[in-house]
């Protein structure tokens, strides 16, 4: 029988299950964590007590624990950003529970340790985009044509893919929220049809961040094509028949599973559906800050540090912006100035 490598939450020690309600109900002035992030905390937290009970240890947070689960994490061949994230759930239970800062500096160090060796990294996105490179405006004619693909296709089950496939392309290229968010969008709820726009009303599963704005127009012929598939039907009455169910969904009107999207997405690209979210960040980043502002607004993420981690050329593209003002600053003060020749004279 396989072993369970995590401690069901049923088993933790009371502190803890009491520490982690209390991230869930922070009181006030507090930091509210998204509901992901919390789902992550517990899952990171629980695999280290499952790490203390196999190793027979004290189900506490001690050096000689932490000692031994940093084994385990090598062990386990993670990459550097995820041993972080994993020691990054303990430091919150500790802080939680009162631990003592001498000891949380302990894990602080850990941390400080890997995102030292995340420095020398090459994240995956960087290899399969260098592999496969495509911009935004590759996501958007792919879109164009898929429904092109759409309109030709006569089979009922394929037609309803391809629309759907380029509905997903066209939705994340212009509004790049994470996939578990598009995959949960409900019409009525988070998206409301008027007689000539969507509009868009969703708060981010893991940041918390809410959207709520009109979608840009030409979104409007792919949203109706998630009601109408083809058919020449009215888009008002479908709209008020859909009311309540899953923006992308089975024809018995059942969620379509987040893995079911993104492969829809992959099948199209050649990448995952996150990697949106890195091409926002570096189309943008020739605007500078103000880009940078813009592409977090539009990927819903709360903090400037976690919006760098998305960046892959976005340096690139503001180093050669400021070449570019510095060479027209050059330009001006060297060029020669017009004004009478000079006249040589033989010495």
């Amino acid at each position: 029988m396989r072993t369970r490598k995590s401690l069901p939450f049923d088993e933790f020690p009371r502190k803890f299950k009491r520490a982690i309600r209390g991230l869930q109900s922070p009181s006030r002035g507090r930091r509210r964590y998204a509901s992901a992030t919390l789902t992550s905390t517990v899952a990171a937290f629980s695999l280290y007590l499952g790490v203390m009970k196999r190793e027979g240890m004290p189900l506490e947070i001690t050096h000689e624990g932490l000692e031994v689960y940093i084994d385990h994490l090598d062990a386990a061949l993670l990459r550097n950003r995820t041993r972080i994230g994993y020691l990054a759930a303990i430091q919150a239970i500790a802080k939680e529970t009162g631990y003592p800062a001498a000891q949380r500096r302990i894990i602080l160090g850990d941390i400080a340790f890997y995102r030292e060796a995340l420095k020398g990294d090459v994240p995956v996105k960087v290899r399969k985009l260098a592999a496969n490179p495509i911009n935004l405006r590759d996501i958007a004619q792919w879109a164009v044509e898929w429904r092109e693909t759409a309109h030709q296709t006569v089979s009922p089950g394929k037609r309803r893919t391809y629309y759907q496939r380029s509905g997903v392309l066209a939705l994340l290229c212009l509004t790049p929220v994470r996939i578990s968010d598009a995959t949960s969008l409900i019409i009525g709820e988070h998206l409301i049809r008027s007689e000539t726009e969507w509009t868009l009303i969703l708060t981010s599963g893991k940041s918390g961040y809410r959207h709520n704005a009109p979608l840009h127009h030409s979104l409007t012929k792919y949203l109706d094509d998630q009601l109408l598939y083809g058919d020449g039907s009215s888009v008002q009455l479908r709209y008020a028949q859909r009311l309540g169910t899953p923006l992308f969904c089975t024809e018995m009107g059942e969620i379509l599973s987040s893995r079911t999207l993104a492969y829809s997405f992959k099948k199209a690209t050649g990448h995952g559906p996150h990697i949106v979210r890195t091409l926002v960040h570096d189309a943008l980043a020739k605007h500078g800050s103000r880009g940078s502002e813009l592409a977090r607004v539009l990927c819903g993420q709360t903090s400037a540090d976690i919006g760098n981690h998305y960046e892959i050329h976005a340096r690139r593209s503001r180093a050669e912006e400021a070449q570019k003002s510095l060479a027209l600053i050059q330009m001006d003060v060297l060029a020669p100035k017009a004004g009478p020749k000079e006249v040589l004279r033989a010495p």
